[in-house]
């Protein structure tokens, strides 16, 4: 395996300078003070490149500390001088119950003393060589700890650079984040660049491997192979060289192994961290918002009780204004038990959850016509989506029909609701004359052919064989494809499906009848291939924003001193124009940042307000915003 780095000066010779491994003691105890505290000398828990430390007692109030001895004829070369100021630093700097605190610093003429708390169940490290898989109940619990700590630093301004198993201290199991050698404030890891590579290989980033430099999102790869180390026993990625970790770790697919069983909520944790690509990858303060650090720490047979059965899931025909749904869904997320109720109250919540699911489902619409489609008020009744009227389960089950699957549902609405603005939107750019025939019909094509793509993988969930992957990384998803909202999903996705694709097959056919495939920018996508990849995006990202420029060219001489009223009847289709072609370009740049994570890209996004716009109605301050 890998050597220590030997110009890295940190606790390179142990994985951790805070490590609880006590020696038994021999003879008389010889004890050392420093100030009120002091140590004995038989007493070594630990030692680094320039260190050792003790297990040290505070003579005030008889507490345990850990006593770090720095030798400071050993800190010669001006980095390892800064490397101990940044330390004391950063320990200076945080005060939370998850990063190792910080008592007192000493400086005599040969040593400087570090006295922080003492841990005394040892390091995760030696924890999960004990254990060889942590459960994933207590390995989450430790998880929110350490991405608490990691928070705690991000708001403060410091990056670890050097997170490891070997430096989160265990302190009454409560985990501690130990070890700042060569935590810096993130503006000075940009100063350092490539110049100054730090860290221990197997946790490193891809981008830290490649000497690229140093920012929050290396510490966030490093959670993830954290995380995984704990479930699994091993790191994803391992090799016997820096050069061979990076080529497996850029060649070799995450593989999340199947056994030992966890749930979706954790391995969609660990690929938001370990995304190879760093501007995918989440940020520290996205980690804390993630589902895991949100759920109780249960393992994955506590966590959910299979749903035998799930009633009450009414569909009505009607379309319905998509505000006053999430109004609704909002208000339906209060955690009530009938433990206490009275048999009225109880009654009154059952209704208040009807009528709440109700409202949540109306999105659910049918696609048969044309004139459905354009006309939202309209209602349309259909036997697929008639209401349908069961007997009322228990308040406990609603509540876990709604927490489970109501983000599921949310995700699959947004899916769909971005497929649908774009066809909306498509027809009202063909017949309009805001751009020259030749670009209009590139547009076309592009948002054609991301409707296929989009409706192609939604089409996944249509699972006749029960085989299908869960792409959208739905809640409980085999307990959810029991459920009736999953059935009206899947009918309706079912008939958006013929229709868009038939849609695309005329779209395709005319780009090649105009050899679209010559063309230098788009060329490339002129064919069948639906599958969804970022160079789909980034291409229609690159022409959308040639397409912007180009309609703002109409708006060069207007003033904007009118703000209030609306643009002339001659400016209008344009103006209209440009808001859907900003949504749209929009809506591609939060695909790309979100690739995987569908419940952030439905957070961040709302396809279906642009389907409720119409032309003729646009301001010239709204026009001034667009500008």
């Amino acid at each position: 395996m890998f050597q220590t780095r030997t110009h890295l000066p940190s606790y390179t010779t142990s994985q951790s300078a805070y490590r609880t491994q006590f020696h038994s003691k021999a003879g008389s105890e010889t004890r050392k003070a420093i100030d009120h505290y002091s140590y004995a000398i038989n007493e070594e828990i630990g030692r680094g490149f320039s260190s050792k430390v003790y297990k040290g007692r505070d003579e005030n109030t008889t507490e345990n500390v850990a006593v770090k001895v720095i030798d400071m004829k050993m800190v010669k070369q001006s980095i390892h001088s800064q490397l101990l100021k940044n330390e004391i630093n950063a320990l200076k700097a945080f005060n939370h119950k998850n990063i190792m605190k910080l008592y007192d610093v000493f400086q005599t003429q040969n040593n400087t003393y570090i006295i922080t708390e003492f841990c005394d169940s040892g390091d995760l490290n030696n924890y999960i060589k004990k254990k060889g898989k942590i459960e994933e109940s207590e390995a989450i619990r430790i998880l929110k700890a350490v991405v608490s700590a990691l928070n705690e630093m991000n708001k403060k301004g410091y990056i670890h650079r050097d997170i490891k198993p070997a430096n989160i201290l265990l302190n009454d199991n409560q985990p501690k984040l130990a070890d700042f050698g060569f935590a810096v404030p993130a503006y000075e890891a940009r100063i350092q660049g490539r110049n100054f590579n730090v860290g221990t290989p197997l946790y490193m980033s891809p981008q830290a491997l490649r000497q690229q430099g140093h920012t929050e999102k290396g510490d966030v790869w490093a959670i993830g192979i954290v995380f995984f180390e704990m479930l699994y026993g091993r790191t994803p990625y391992n090799a016997s060289s820096e050069a061979a970790l990076i080529s497996n770790i850029q060649h070799q697919q995450l593989v999340i192994p199947s056994s030992p069983m966890v749930s979706d909520e954790s391995k969609d944790f660990i690929r938001k961290c370990l995304q190879i690509d760093e501007f995918k990858r989440w940020r520290v303060k996205d980690l804390t918002e993630h589902t895991i650090m949100q759920s109780r720490n249960l393992s994955p047979i506590e966590k959910r009780q299979p749903l035998k059965q799930i009633q009450n899931i009414t569909l009505p025909t009607e379309n319905s204004q998509i505000k006053k749904i999430k109004r609704s869904q909002s208000q339906n997320i209060k955690d009530n038990t009938a433990r206490d109720f009275k048999p009225q109250q109880i009654e009154d919540k059952r209704k208040l959850h009807e009528e709440n699911q109700k409202k949540l489902e109306e999105q659910i619409q049918r696609s048969a016509s044309q004139n459905q489609l354009l006309l939202p008020q309209k209602i349309v009744k259909t036997n697929a989506f008639e209401e349908q009227i069961q007997p009322t389960p228990p308040l406990q089950k609603q509540k876990s029909i709604t927490l489970d699957f109501k983000q599921n549902n949310e995700i699959l609405f947004c899916q769909i609701n971005f497929c649908r603005f774009l066809y909306k939107f498509s027809q009202q750019l063909a017949s309009s004359k805001a751009f020259p025939n030749e670009i209009r019909d590139r547009l076309l094509f592009l948002m054609g052919k991301n409707i296929a793509i989009k409706i192609n993988k939604l089409s996944t969930i249509l699972d006749k064989e029960n085989k299908s992957e869960n792409f959208f990384y739905l809640i409980d998803f085999e307990n959810y494809k029991k459920s009736e909202s999953y059935k009206r999903f899947c009918q309706a996705i079912s008939e958006y499906q013929d229709k868009y694709l038939r849609h695309f097959e005329k779209i395709l056919k005319l780009a090649n009848k105009n050899n679209f495939q010559k063309d230098q920018i788009i060329g490339v996508l002129c064919n069948n291939n639906l599958a969804e990849q970022d160079s789909f995006y980034k291409t229609s990202l690159q022409y959308l924003r040639l397409s912007i420029t180009e309609i703002k060219q109409n708006f060069q001489f207007i003033k904007f001193d009118k703000q209030e009223q609306t643009l002339p009847d001659d400016l209008q289709i344009y103006a209209f124009v440009l808001q859907g072609l900003i949504g749209y370009q929009d809506l591609i740049q939060k695909v790309l940042d979100y690739p995987t994570d569908y419940k952030q890209f439905q957070k961040v996004t709302q396809p279906e307000l642009y389907i409720e716009r119409k032309p003729g109605f646009v301001s010239y301050s709204q026009l001034e915003q667009l500008m």
